[in-house]
């Protein structure tokens, strides 16, 4: 047995693991304090939602979570580094709190020929903003 380290939402977590070749199968109770998500008879669960995870894919033997396939499941955007035992994970987009606004706020840039243009003078129309940096 090993200690995987999961970055979730800025935090550091250690959590037990085994490697099964290029599977890391986890320890739930360290899962969970790590993510929210529990290992329940009904699936993995975060407050009232569950996901159904009675596949022996994602539980291996011993109970242990396999981390890949977990956050596939769970759609969870994820990046592995086997080789340091680093796993990021991040929120999926829809739990991520809504925008506060739509709206891009108003500034004013010169253009090419040196005179100044306000973002706001196209009007209330969509628009797309596109930006380019050659560093």
């Amino acid at each position: 047995m090993t200690e995987v380290v999961l970055l979730v939402g800025g935090e550091e977590t250690s959590v037990a693991a085994d490697r099964a070749g290029v599977r890391l199968l986890v320890d739930p109770v360290g899962f969970a304090a790590a993510t929210g998500w529990t290992l329940k008879p009904e699936g993995l669960c975060r407050g009232e939602v569950c996901v159904p995870v009675r596949d022996h894919e994602t539980v291996a033997p011993r109970g242990r979570l396999d981390l890949g396939a977990v956050t596939a499941r769970l759609r969870l955007p994820v990046a592995f580094d086997l080789d340091e035992l680093v796993v990021a994970i991040a929120e999926h987009a829809a739990t991520e709190p809504p925008a506060h606004s739509t709206d891009a706020p108003d500034f004013t840039l010169p253009t090419l020929t040196g005179e100044a243009f306000t973002f706001s003078a196209i009007g209330r129309k969509k628009k797309v903003l596109a930006t380019w940096a050659s560093w």
